[in-house]
């Protein structure tokens, strides 16, 4: 394994650096050179999206369940947690556990978001078919 010396090197060169030294290993990986691409997609449907169902059909999509982007990401985090210990930088790898943990939150507030729109959807839809009280008293043989 090629290690190398990092010390007094800002943020930006050692970015390079590490993006240099790991090339070859991600291009032997099935790793997509654009793992966004899925999330840019749904966002730029986002745009055509005309109903409550069809805003929370794409952001379910693109976040929600295990499969989905943010699951993916803090599954990845909390992998990159476990590579941390193991290799014995606890603090490291306690900073990625936190940060898996916020994504757990965002999940958990995605999901309850999801079911805030499609409840008040669904209120707004009840409103528009529910009769008038003027109506529905003159139907009920009440005063016209």
């Amino acid at each position: 394994m090629l290690t190398t010396n990092y010390a007094g090197l800002g943020s930006s060169e050692l970015r390079r650096r590490a993006a240099r030294e790991a090339a070859a290993f991600l291009r032997g990986l099935p790793v997509s050179r654009d793992p966004a691409a899925p999330l840019r997609a749904c966002t730029e449907a986002m745009a055509q999206a005309t109903t409550p169902a069809e805003v929370h059909a794409l952001t379910e999509l693109a976040a929600g369940g295990e499969d989905a982007g943010l699951i993916a990401l803090r599954n990845l985090l909390r992998a990159a947690g476990s590579r941390c210990r193991e290799q014995g930088h606890a603090q490291l790898a306690a900073r990625y556990d936190r940060t898996s943990d916020l994504l757990d939150i965002a999940d958990r507030t995605l999901f309850q978001l999801g079911v805030d729109l499609l409840a008040a959807a669904h209120d707004t839809l009840s409103d528009r078919s529910e009769p008038t009280p003027a109506l529905a008293a003159g139907a009920e043989g009440g005063p016209r």
